[in-house]
């Protein structure tokens, strides 16, 4: 056997795949050539490496199967293994390395898309809740001004005036407007009116929408009074209710229990 055929043959033999007569036949030139038992190893130890890798790595369920059903690369079961093997493996041990960090960019670049995908699917109210975390944590970008009227002034030039933060009043429950932000999600500007106090803390959310926004794993609840619907749900440890008044929705979230949070809500809402 020549060192060409044999190194053919190397990738079958570390894959436990080489069946007689080729085995015997490459396990005596290995003996006597030098090279090829160092191509061996060289092989192995890039075997090794691989499923080292895999182990911290997964193909997304999608990506997967389309590799599987490919036809390109899978053909029909009469093949030999041999033949569907050096189909997509190539012979050059030069070009192997490459192909490898190949396929581990793919299966690296589709997770992180699909993880952006699912991401960029989150209902916008859920979204918006992150903010809380980070306000709380001091990681929350707000300006802060003296009186509820500055702080929705500011709000309102924010948006150029296209719409205007819910201006409720929660003084009855020791709660004050403290801070104001504005927050970009899903390309839609969020405002933010923060309110503190014995009360505790919490936030007024006031977006374009509708009430689609809300989460699909929601409450509804229908005021009939009011003949507007409330939808009530919890993320993170926070509670938050979202109703919505012509085309603005608000989103009032806090983590005062379910509900007094949604009496409060429906207290302060206004049918359009």
């Amino acid at each position: 056997m020549k060192c060409e055929e044999a190194r053919e043959l190397i990738t079958a033999l570390v894959d436990q795949e080489l069946l007689d007569p080729e085995r015997p036949l490459l396990e005596m030139h290995l003996k006597g050539c030098a090279r090829c038992r160092f191509a061996l190893e060289e092989e192995r130890g890039l075997k090794t490496e691989i499923r080292a890798a895999a182990d911290h790595l997964r193909a997304p369920a999608q990506l997967r199967n389309r590799i599987l059903t490919d036809p390109r690369l899978f053909r029909e079961k009469s093949q030999s293994t041999r033949g569907w093997r050096d189909s997509i493996w190539p012979r050059s041990f030069t070009l192997r390395p490459a192909l490898i960090v190949t396929l581990l960019l793919v299966f690296t670049l589709s997770s992180l898309y699909l993880f952006n995908v699912n991401r960029t699917k989150q209902p916008i109210a859920v979204a918006a809740l992150e903010t809380y975390g980070l306000f709380l944590s001091n990681e929350l970008p707000v300006f802060r001004a003296n009186g509820a009227a500055k702080i929705k002034e500011q709000l309102i030039r924010a948006v150029g005036g296209s719409f205007e933060p819910m201006g409720y009043d929660f003084s009855a429950m020791n709660l004050e407007p403290v801070a104001g932000a504005i927050r970009e999600i899903q390309g839609r500007k969020i405002l933010v009116a923060i309110y503190q106090g014995q009360g505790g803390t919490l936030f007024c959310y006031t977006f374009l929408g509708s009430e689609t926004d809300a989460p699909q794993a929601a409450a509804r609840v229908f005021d009939a009074d009011k003949k507007m619907n409330f939808y009530a749900f919890s993320q993170a440890g926070m509670n938050a209710v979202l109703h919505r008044e012509g085309d603005v929705i608000c989103i009032l979230a806090s983590e005062m229990p379910m509900e007094e949070l949604l009496a409060l809500a429906r207290s302060k809402a206004s049918p359009s």
